[in-house]
């Protein structure tokens, strides 16, 4: 890179860290001056080049007609020591002998044999028969002329036609047309950069009132919202964008609020429950209770262990910033089913029948789908009569998990609140059947963040081959297929035995 161009990009990049101190209005308002005043100089020259141009080239005419005509003359031995006039008195027409001396003119002043006004010898441009400007001539009223010249013979003799166009006129025309781009050009580029700026100025005072009450707006009013200019603009649809925003916010903040004070009531629970206990234990000893008591004890805290465990899962499933190097791992889900309902079996009470689990791959966290299977076999464990039944399958690019019991049932009005943190629907669901009410909201959570869904809905009866009971669903993209195409073909899918 040369050292000229190194200059310019630094020089460039000066002018950027600059005018990114100034405000919105005045960086517009200096661009689009700059722009426009750009713009304004460049037509500025280009009319004045272009009426140049055109005069010149109307000179240049008018002079290769008076050649023309006096090249008339000669061939028709009509040429006089005076040339006639062609009606105008802004042409010089002289016919030169070999020693530049003149032979004929259209100036009265000049007469035969007299030195000529035009340079001797002339400019070979000139001689060679192109246009040329040549300044301060001393022939008729002096100053610049087009000049242009063409060979002949008068009699046996080599001589010159030489016309001489005044620029007077023209000169004239150009200077006023100069003069008033001189002063017209920064007159209209004053008046842009005050138009721009008051247009910029109004444009940009609703953005201004939106910032103002953005910047009013705090964690405690976030009820608040902007007042929308009445143009259905981009700035309106900024209003609109940034009040849904807020109102997000605040539903995230309600959303917050109660869980907090929902979660301190589940912990208070337990642990008021532990206390009393331990006093009773401080006060009244007893060698024949404390065995029990110290049971009753460690019940209660295993509940309030695994409501720890659930608020932590919840809050995992809800962070943003927790890493998901996990996320794109291909998993089994069938092999996470078929363990958890293993472990399932040696708690429950209940039969789980697993003849329904197939294959099923998805990508995810394996943890995270772990303790989803987890929850929903434990609700299921909970509030079944005597059956349970898994089911997992594969189709359309979905991989489907379903788990039936035979118990009560969700109400239908209830089964999207089952999803919601700290939701117990009537006694059959309360605390003492060992329910903390985040079982199913981290269910939710976890199947969402991996793109899929999760709903609950009620099991077809026994007469119809379901358990007629709660039925809990869950569906997740399955993951691809891997290229087996070197490898035997598998043996086809069927049920799996436990």
């Amino acid at each position: 890179m040369s050292r000229r161009r190194l200059a310019d990009r630094l020089s460039f990049a000066r002018v950027r860290r600059l005018t990114r101190k100034l405000s919105l209005r005045t960086r517009v308002t200096i661009w689009a001056t700059t722009a426009v005043a750009i713009a304004t100089v460049a037509a500025g020259l280009g009319l004045l080049l272009g009426l140049k141009y055109s005069m010149w080239r109307d000179l240049d005419t008018t002079g290769r007609q008076r050649l023309s005509d006096v090249s008339a003359l000669i061939r028709h031995d009509q040429l006089r020591s005076l040339i006639p006039s062609n009606g105008g008195d802004a042409d010089v027409v002289e016919v030169l002998d070999a020693s530049g001396k003149v032979r004929a003119s259209s100036d009265y002043d000049t007469g035969p044999g007299s030195p000529s006004g035009f340079p001797n010898p002339l400019p070979p441009q000139v001689v060679a028969g192109r246009a040329t400007t040549l300044h301060d001539l001393k022939i008729g009223d002096g100053g610049d002329f087009r000049v242009l010249a063409r060979p002949t013979r008068v009699g046996d003799r080599p001589a010159t036609i030489v016309v001489a166009v005044s620029l007077a006129q023209a000169e004239h025309t150009l200077s006023s047309l100069t003069t008033g781009l001189v002063i017209g050009v920064p007159a209209l580029t004053a008046l842009v950069a005050w138009t721009i700026s008051l247009t910029a100025g109004h444009t940009l005072r609703p953005v201004e009132t939106l910032r103002g009450q953005a910047a009013d707006i705090t964690a405690t009013d976030l009820h608040r919202r902007l007042d929308l200019p009445d143009c259905q603009d981009e700035i309106h649809a900024l209003g609109v964008t940034l009040n849904d925003m807020l109102a997000r916010l605040d539903e995230a903040s309600v959303a917050q609020r109660r869980f907090v004070a929902d979660a301190a009531h589940e912990l208070r629970s337990p642990l008021t429950a532990l206390r009393a206990q331990l006093e009773v234990m401080s006060s009244y000893p007893d060698p024949d209770r404390d065995p029990q008591v110290a049971a009753a004890l460690l019940e209660d805290v295993e509940r309030l262990h695994d409501l720890v465990e659930g608020l932590l899962a919840l809050a995992r499933s809800e962070d943003p910033a927790r890493p998901r190097s996990q996320a794109a791992r291909v998993i089994d889900l069938d092999e996470v089913v078929l363990a958890e309902i293993r472990r399932q079996r040696s708690l429950a009470r209940a039969e789980i029948d697993a003849r329904r689990v197939s294959g099923g791959r998805v990508r995810g966290d394996a943890e995270a789908l772990r303790c989803v299977v987890r929850n929903l076999l434990d609700n299921a464990r909970r509030h079944a009569e005597r059956h349970v039944r898994v089911a997992l399958g594969e189709s359309g690019g979905t991989v489907e998990l379903t788990v039936s019991d035979d118990g009560s049932g969700i109400p239908a009005a209830e089964r999207t609140r089952v999803f919601q943190r700290f939701t117990r629907l009537d006694e059959a669901r309360s605390r003492e059947a060992g329910g903390s009410g985040l079982g199913l909201a981290i269910v939710g959570k976890v199947v969402t963040a991996h793109g899929g869904v999760a709903y609950a809905d009620q099991d077809p009866p026994l007469a119809d081959g379901g358990l007629g009971g709660a039925r809990l669903v869950v569906h997740l993209p399955a993951a691809p297929s891997p290229d087996l195409s070197d490898d035997p073909p598998p043996a086809p899918d069927g049920p799996k035995p436990v």
